[in-house]
C-alpha cells in the first residue's frame, strides 16, 4: 500500500488575502510539479485537502495532470493543528493528502515509528512524499519537491 501526503504550494501572507490562497509562484510551483509527476504512472484512490483555500488549490492541480476524473473531497479534520486519529481509519492505498504543518509531521510521524512527536520527514512547500506500507509498517519510499523539479 502506498500513500502520498502533499504540503500545499506557496500561499498568500495573511495581510494580502486572509484567506491565503496559493501565490502566484506557489501555483506555478505546483503546476510544474504535477506536470512531471503526470508523467509517471501511480493509481491514486482518493484525493483528500483540507477546507483550507491553498490546500484545496494544490489538491485540484495535482488532481487535473494525476487523476483527472477523481472526485477531489474536502475534509473537516486535515487542518494545521486538527488531530490526526480521525484520519488513521480512512487511510486507503493510493490516497493523497494534501493538507499543512504540522499536521503533516504528527501523521507522518505516527504513521512511520507511532510518535506523532517524532519528526522522520522535512516537509516543504509543495512536496509530495510517498510512503509505502511494508509488513504491517509505514516507511519512506519518495519525495519530491517544487524545488526539485525541471
Amino acid at each position: 500500500m502506498k500513500i502520498y501526503l502533499v504540503q500545499h504550494g506557496d500561499a498568500l501572507p495573511p495581510e494580502i488575502n486572509p484567506e491565503r490562497p496559493l501565490s502566484p509562484q506557489g501555483k506555478a510551483d505546483v503546476e510544474r510539479l504535477a506536470a512531471f509527476l503526470g508523467q509517471h504512472s501511480f493509481p491514486l484512490s482518493a484525493i483528500l485537502h483540507s477546507q483550507k483555500a491553498r490546500a484545496r488549490e494544490t489538491a485540484e492541480i495535482l488532481g487535473h495532470y494525476l487523476a483527472s476524473g477523481l472526485k477531489l473531497e474536502e475534509h473537516a479534520n486535515l487542518a494545521p493543528n486538527d488531530p490526526i486519529e480521525p484520519i488513521l481509519d480512512l487511510i486507503q492505498d493510493g490516497m493523497m493528502i494534501v493538507s499543512h504543518l504540522p499536521y503533516l509531521q504528527r501523521l507522518s510521524g505516527h504513521l512511520v515509528v507511532h510518535d506523532q512527536d517524532a519528526i522522520v520527514i522535512n516537509f516543504d512547500q509543495g512536496k509530495v512524499i510517498c510512503l509505502e506500507k511494508i509488513d504491517g509498517h509505514f516507511a519512506f519510499d519518495w519525495a519530491i519537491g517544487t524545488n526539485h523539479t525541471p
